[in-house]
């Protein structure tokens, strides 16, 4: 397993921080096949939602995994607000008051490990290096500790490959 620690400033675009915009244009591409949930203004998958911005998807994360397909995306990005407090105060009218609870994100991830192609990756974004776990048939091949400063939570991203296949349900495709 790849770690490298480095410094940079922060933004509240996670995506725009200089360390991570490098690895996702290296590892995103073109976009073509990915999956983000919580894209913020983002445009770098494919298939975007966010409930607050201005995306082709408003809805709440977990109902927008289910409608993709089993083993149907080439990647996830799994940017979710990380505090507990700003899931409440931004989400909780939304989501049925279920955002920033550790079984709401357990299963968006089982979401993601459905629905991600055998050597598919996630890119998860926290503070924390958990990723998506052996149990959903995940391997950690890369973490990036983001160093913001003595004030600032580090940013961990951690990638995770699909190297093995889990018990899943079938579910609809989202069309455009």
């Amino acid at each position: 397993m790849k770690i490298n620690r480095v410094w940079a400033m922060p933004s509240i675009w996670t995506f725009n921080v200089i360390p991570i915009k490098k690895l996702l244009e290296e590892k995103v591409k073109d976009g073509v096949g990915w999956v983000d949930p919580f894209a913020g203004k983002s445009q770098l998958a494919e298939h975007r939602n966010d409930i607050e911005q201005n995306q082709p998807y408003n809805m709440d994360a977990l109902e927008f995994l289910k409608t993709f397909e089993d083993e149907s995306v080439n990647g996830v990005l799994f940017d979710p607000p990380y505090s507990v407090e700003q899931c409440l105060r931004r989400y909780t009218p939304k989501q049925k008051g279920t955002a920033g609870r550790a079984e709401y994100w357990a299963k968006c991830k089982d979401e993601i490990s459905r629905i991600i192609k055998p050597n598919g990756i996630c890119i998860s974004f926290c503070w924390d290096s958990v990723g998506m776990g052996k149990k959903r048939g995940f391997k950690i091949e890369e973490i990036l500790l983001i160093c913001h400063g003595a004030c600032h939570n580090d940013t961990i991203v951690t990638l995770d490959k699909k190297v093995k296949t889990t018990q899943v349900k079938h579910k609809k495709r989202l069309t455009d």
